[in-house]
């Protein structure tokens, strides 16, 4: 499973209108030298082999990786929508970005900190990564010029220590 894509996909969901924000994602996608497919009327999903050094890796879907982020993102705007996103700990985080005091371990802590007050029964594995990625994408919303690096920041973050559940998703 490719998290880049998966997280490129979420934040194509953002309802940000944003001319700046807009930009940085373009980049973000072109220099991952992928287009992410979101033309509902394409039917057939496109399939890519990453090449790295170790040679070609297995196939990634990039159908189900957009499926992945739009779900993703729609339990994002939901945790959003009921307060579970502080506006506290977006604010700290770009002040950490801004000071160049960020580090995987302070994004990882503010992420634990929302999730401390997820209702019974929510799917842990899936609120950890949709509260990831909703606190990058809050952080790109309110500085665009920095979601290329809240974006690393991110992924490495998830690669580190939640990967397992991205691929719990892909089952």
């Amino acid at each position: 499973m490719n998290t880049e894509l998966i997280f490129v996909a979420f934040l194509e969901c953002q309802k940000s209108v944003d001319v700046e924000f807009k930009a940085e994602l373009r980049s973000i996608k072109q220099s991952l030298g992928h287009d992410l497919e979101t033309d509902s009327h394409e039917s057939v999903a496109r399939s890519i082999y990453l090449e790295t050094d170790g040679g070609p890796q297995p196939v990634v879907d990039e159908e189900l990786c957009r499926r992945i982020g739009v779900q993703l993102a729609e339990m994002g705007d939901r945790f959003q929508q009921e307060g579970r996103i502080k506006p506290e700990v977006v604010e700290s985080l770009v002040h950490d970005i801004l000071s160049e005091t960020l580090t995987e371990d302070r994004f990882k802590d503010a992420v634990n900190s929302l999730l401390v007050n997820l209702p019974p029964g929510m799917d842990l594995e899936k609120s950890t990564l949709a509260i990831t990625m909703t606190l990058a994408s809050k952080v790109g919303c309110s500085v665009p010029n920095l979601l290329q690096s809240c974006f690393t920041t991110t992924l490495n973050v998830i690669n580190r220590n939640y990967f397992a559940y991205v691929q719990q998703l892909s089952r």
